[in-house]
């Protein structure tokens, strides 16, 4: 019989999406963002479409979930100092306080998720999901087809 990982992954999916929106519920951020807030944080100035490439979004996402952060104060723009025609992308003082509470809270899913794992078998589980990410990722590298 036919088991659909996508089925597991999009459940896994819809429960993480729940536990952090319970955890910010008391900020003004939607949880399906702070893996912009996070990105910068670990990578500080990047571009949108640098952003994009990423986390594997596309350009639309980014650029509306950026507009939104910049208005409720995470995110600031700055031209890049190269090309004008570009900005670079930074987490405000705002932005960056709420890191270390993500960190946790990332961790804890991390351990919920790992429940009754082995050593190896969390290792194993993240090789695996890292596989069917770099999968997904050149599927649609070639059009999804």
């Amino acid at each position: 019989m036919y088991e659909s990982l996508g089925k597991w992954i999009s459940i896994i999916h819809r429960y993480s999406r729940n536990f952090v929106d319970k955890e910010f519920a008391e900020f003004d951020i939607k949880g399906g963002y702070l893996q912009f807030v996070h990105a910068l944080y670990r990578h500080d100035g990047l571009s949108q479409d640098e952003l994009s490439e990423a986390l594997g979004m596309d350009k639309t996402t980014t650029a509306r979930v950026i507009k939104e952060l910049v208005e409720l104060g995470y995110v600031a723009k700055k031209h890049d100092c190269h090309d004008k025609r570009f900005y670079r992308l930074s987490l405000t003082a705002k932005g960056k306080d709420i890191v270390p509470r993500l960190e946790r809270t990332l961790k804890r899913w991390t351990e919920i998720l790992g429940t009754g794992f082995t050593q190896d078998e969390r290792r194993l589980a993240i090789t695996l999901l890292k596989k069917m990410a770099e999968n997904a990722a050149a599927f649609k590298q070639r059009g999804f087809s």
